[in-house]
This record gives structure tokens, sequence and C-alpha cells, in this order.
């Protein structure tokens, strides 16, 4: 895409984005949108260190004008000389499968992810892939660190256009959770905006270890129409997918009673009928 395709997406964006009744949208909400409609390329792969940056020249030309809301919010609205241009086309991606989805953002639980190169199950928390072993793949998660990252890109914006925005810190205890419960408190729309943000970073990521690794996007990727194999396995694995969480949350509470000391132990309401069971099986050895 050329800067000038870029530009003309701008204008585009905001054009679709009106509201009936309403002749502004706030530059918060287009950078969000910008975002979703191009993953991969920002107004920073122009050389602008803001969208403001790049909306001074869109007004320069009469085709957006700058506006603050009642809020004091930073805003645009579609200038004299606007126009909608056609766009080039923008490869989109269809949302993530939660499972992969998961399996790449989530911090926990530990161990290693894979995905398995046939049908796209995912596995987690596991020590060393499941057999055969070349069938799956490991699933690199995405650090904390690269969250920070992306939450630092998304303020630098957004609290440029809304000096009423308050969330937390980007210090060394943060947390993406914690994050966006921030962003919900302080504006449900921002912590919308911060769900775009991440997703195509999310999806770009993605997509680029898929093709790295010769893998089908079927197989990270919601479809409309997913082919039956894919389906198929994913409805065979379901059941056994249930029972290998199922024991391991079986020893994670097991692993946590045996922490318990034992007048706390005998303060768990134990139904009668399983301790006189367990009594029997213990005098029986």
């Amino acid at each position: 895409m050329t800067y000038q395709d870029y530009l003309d997406l701008v204008v585009q964006t905001v054009a679709k984005n009106l509201k009936p009744g309403s002749r502004y949208i706030t530059t918060a909400a287009l950078g969000g949108l910008l975002l979703k409609a191009s993953p991969e390329q920002s107004w920073k792969a122009f050389g602008k260190r803001t969208l403001s940056e790049l909306l001074v020249e869109l007004e320069s030309s009469g085709k957006l004008t700058r506006i603050k809301t009642e809020k004091d919010a930073l805003a645009v609205s579609l200038g004299d000389a606007a126009s909608v241009p056609p766009v080039a086309a923008i490869e989109k991606f269809n949302p993530l499968r939660k499972p992969v989805w998961d399996a790449f953002v989530l911090l926990s639980p530990e161990g290693k992810r894979f995905l398995n190169r046939q049908n796209g199950v995912v596995r987690v928390a596991l020590d060393v892939a499941p057999t055969p072993a070349d069938d799956w793949i490991e699933i690199p998660r995405i650090s904390v660190e690269t969250q920070k990252e992306w939450a630092r890109e998304f303020l630098s914006e957004r609290l440029e256009n809304d000096a009423n925005l308050a969330v937390q810190g980007l210090d060394e205890d943060w947390h993406p959770q914690v994050f966006v419960q921030e962003l919900k408190h302080s504006d449900e729309a921002t912590a919308h905006l911060w769900n775009q943000f991440r997703s195509a970073k999310v999806s770009v990521i993605v997509r680029d270890w898929l093709e790295q690794h010769s893998l089908s996007h079927e197989l990270a990727f919601q479809s409309g129409a997913r082919p039956n194999r894919v389906r198929a396995a994913t409805e065979r694995t379901n059941e056994n997918y249930q029972v290998h969480r199922s024991e391991d949350v079986r020893q994670v509470i097991l692993a946590a009673l045996s922490n318990l000391p034992l007048e706390k132990l005998l303060e768990i309401p134990i139904p009668a009928g399983v301790m006189l069971s367990a009594l029997s099986d213990t005098k029986l050895r």
C-alpha cells in the first residue's frame, strides 16, 4: 500500500463510519478502525509518529477537519474537498479460533502449547509434544513484554486524543487482563478499541507463523464454511480433551489439598458416604 492509498483509506474509513445524525468520529475510534482495516500497516509505516500528524496533512488538503468534542476529545469530520475514493483491496483476517487465540495469548497455564498439523487440535500445559510428534508443532506464546509494548503503543495515541483516559501504568507488574479491566472502568469504548488493536496484532503474528511453517490458515482462523475434516476432527477430539482437562483439574485440586494442614482439611465438608468408602478402602489395604 502506498502512502496515497493509506490517506484514501483514512478518508474512506471516516466516511463509512459516520453514524446517522453525527458529523464526526473521534480520533481514538478512527485509530482503532484503521488498525482493524489494515493490521499490517499503520501511519507509523509512513513516518508519522501519531495519527494526529497524518490528520494534519489531510486537513490541509481540505479532505478532513479536526474538531474537539464536548468532552474535549479530538475528532474529525469530512472536509469540503472530501470524496470517498476507491481503496486498494486490503487483506483481512477472520477471527482466530478460540483455542488458538488462547494458546498464543494467554499467560497461563504453564507449559508448552501445540497445534496438530492435520486437524488444528490444540493441546496446552505439556512438557513434550503429543505422539506422533511429527503431527504436532509448538505454538510460540506471545510474551507479556510484547503485549505490554502493544499497550504502550495503543496508549501513546489514545492519551493524546483523550485527556480523560486514566488506566494502569505500564510498570513491571503490568498484566493484560488487569489492563483491559482498567480500560473498561475508564471507558468501555476504549476497551473495545484495545481489543480490536490487540486482535489485529495477534492475527498478523499467527498468519506469519502459519506461513513460516507452510500451514493452512484454516487451522487457526475461523471460517463460515470450515472443511468437514477440520470440524469432524475437532468433534472427535472434544470428548478426549474434556477428559484430559478434567484430570488436570483433579490433579491440581489434589495437589492443593495436600498442602493444607489437618485442621483445615477437617473443615472441608466431605459427604459422609465418600468418607466411609475411603475408610473402608484404607482398612482393606
